[in-house]
């Protein structure tokens, strides 16, 4: 019989695979070459995208539903290779910014290809198949490509930027993490995810918005725009979006009997347990930065 770890066990594992994940954002934000750094950030984001879709897949097909992988893969590799190139130089060509929307001309020519896909693969496709496959492209991949949004955004210092965004949102799922583990007594959503209590809430609240603070005044002119109440309203955001984000792929677990979406990294499950906080807090804090730089 296999022997269940406990709670050190795992913090450990969770420990080892955080620090090994850390050492290599870190390498790919900050590398001496661009072209290096924006290869290993694309490589990073379809690595995500290829292994949370064939996960999300799996955890479908545990309720029988199907997911069509070959489009939506190639049309989620189509969407981070177009917004990469929107942002890095030498291919942010007037082109790429003035007639090609990613979002927009990928979605289309994907829901075309899946409501048509029945007609000529000579396979019988139940909608709810089509409408399982479009939502895990948008759930992974389009949610994924903010990531690039923040990484090339044009008027702030893109490494980082995304370096803290990184920063307080997964701080504050080691905050939920530590502080629920360690006082957690009142549940709070036990028909998403029974293991989540306000005290786990709370954690994350306060980690995420110390996180916000020291990060912003340690860096300095690199994140001046977010001085003052905007490093703590974002801080209370991106923790509250982190939990939720938890929470949203807890149901999809909790909806087709999984623990944990896959066991790619020790102590943390597989990609989609790792990114679900960060998928969920990318396009809140891009519509944020958008928002903040405009007043």
């Amino acid at each position: 019989m296999k022997n269940t770890p406990n709670r050190s066990q795992i913090f450990r594992q969770r420990l080892g695979s955080s620090l090994a994940l850390w050492a290599v954002v870190l390498a790919a934000l900050f590398a001496p070459h661009p072209a290096v750094a924006n290869s290993a950030f694309l490589l990073i984001l379809s690595f995500l995208g290829v292994f949370g879709i064939r996960e999300y897949a799996c955890l479908l097909s545990k309720n029988g539903t199907q997911v069509l992988l070959t489009p939506i893969l190639a049309a989620g590799l189509a969407l981070l290779l177009l917004s990469v190139f929107q942002g890095w130089q030498p291919f942010a060509l007037p082109f790429f910014r003035r007639f090609i929307d990613p979002e927009i001309w990928i979605l289309t020519l994907l829901l075309l290809w899946l409501l048509s896909s029945q007609l000529w693969t000579g396979r019988k496709i139940s909608f709810l198949s089509t409408a399982g496959s479009l939502f895990g492209w948008l759930y992974v991949f389009w949610l994924l490509s903010f990531l690039a949004k923040i990484y090339y955004h044009p008027t702030l210092n893109g490494s980082w930027l995304l370096l803290y965004f990184l920063l307080v949102t997964k701080f504050s799922d080691l905050g939920a993490y530590v502080v629920g583990s360690l006082c957690g007594k009142h549940k709070m959503t036990p028909i998403a995810s029974p293991g989540k209590t306000w005290e786990g809430l709370a954690g994350a609240l306060a980690i995420s918005t110390a996180v916000s603070v020291l990060t912003v005044y340690i860096v300095g002119n690199e994140l001046a725009p977010f001085r003052g109440v905007h490093c703590l309203v974002l801080g209370v955001l991106l923790g509250g979006g982190a939990v939720v984000g938890d929470l949203v792929e807890s149901l999809l677990k909790r909806e087709t009997g999984a623990k944990n979406s896959g066991a790619f990294f020790p102590g943390i499950g597989g990609c989609l347990d790792l990114i679900d906080s960060l998928l969920f807090n990318a396009p809140l804090f891009y519509l944020y930065c958008q928002l903040a730089l405009a007043m």
